[in-house]
């Protein structure tokens, strides 16, 4: 091991969908921190680490209860704020009974949590997503999670690189290598990352656009990704038929299709 951190830690990060609450609770390990998610009697969803402080019980085996989440092992009970608000059979709380809590807010559908600092966790600077609930734009829309085994940099750079689209994902959205090779790419760095966007012009439909969409001929295709650092990727792909000027008014009707990607770290691997 070096002394180099694996991890950013003053950033944002998603944490979880809102759909993971339903049951009021749900347990994630970040950054190789265990934590319990809980959404309070107020509605207000909270994050803290999923260790009773009294035997290291799992707070993610305990229930959500009117005061706050409550141990199974006890009954010892914790707010939102990592605080032990409730003790089983007796009255006074000793001081050092808390627990770590982690800024979390919740927004467009997304549970966002803050890992390093509390004191410089801004929630101006949580990524708009307005195509959600609770944005600007709301569009239909799905939502996963899904668990990688490699490190969370690896996804970034696979998401950041279309250059493998034309040979791994050939049958449905990658088409003809050599158009990729072909492209026009439009490069720029921002204060936040970076983001590119890539013109495929007369190209053929690769065939999950041509089923989507019905194209018949050519077409000409955008591809536009924005990263921003640590673990966010925003993705806007888009297709035209090659005489409709897709360069000029992307957004006339054709095939038209914008992905959130949230990479969050669960451990160094």
């Amino acid at each position: 091991m070096t002394d180099e951190k694996p991890f950013l830690r003053n950033a944002w990060y998603m944490a979880g969908w809102d759909y993971e609450l339903d049951t009021g609770l749900f347990g994630r390990t970040i950054m190789n921190e265990p934590i319990a998610f809980f959404r309070d009697a107020s509605g207000k969803v909270n994050a803290v680490e999923d260790r009773c402080c009294h035997r290291g019980a799992a707070l993610t085996d305990g229930k959500v209860i009117e005061t706050g989440l409550q141990c199974g092992y006890h009954g010892l009970v914790f707010n939102g704020k990592g605080e032990c608000v409730e003790i089983p059979g007796q009255d006074s709380i000793p001081p050092m009974a808390k627990i770590k809590y982690y800024p979390v807010v919740e927004k467009q559908e997304a549970i966002w949590i803050w890992m390093g600092d509390p004191a410089h966790a801004d929630e101006s600077k949580i990524i708009d997503w307005p195509f959600h609930k609770g944005g600007s734009r709301p569009l239909p829309h799905r939502k996963d999670v899904m668990k990688l085994k490699a490190n969370y940099l690896m996804m970034v750079d696979n998401l950041m690189d279309l250059t493998h689209l034309g040979y791994v994902h050939a049958k449905t959205i990658g088409g003809n290598p050599q158009e990729h090779v072909n492209a026009i790419m439009e490069t720029e760095r921002t204060a936040t990352g970076c983001k590119f966007t890539r013109w495929m012009l007369d190209s053929i439909a690769p065939p999950t656009y041509a089923l989507a969409a019905g194209f018949k001929g050519k077409i000409d295709r955008s591809l536009q990704f924005e990263y921003f650092v640590p673990g966010i990727v925003l993705q806007y792909t888009g297709a035209l038929d090659a005489d409709k000027g897709a360069r000029e008014n992307q957004d006339q009707p054709g095939f038209h299709v914008r992905l959130f990607h949230a990479v969050t770290p669960e451990t160094e691997n």
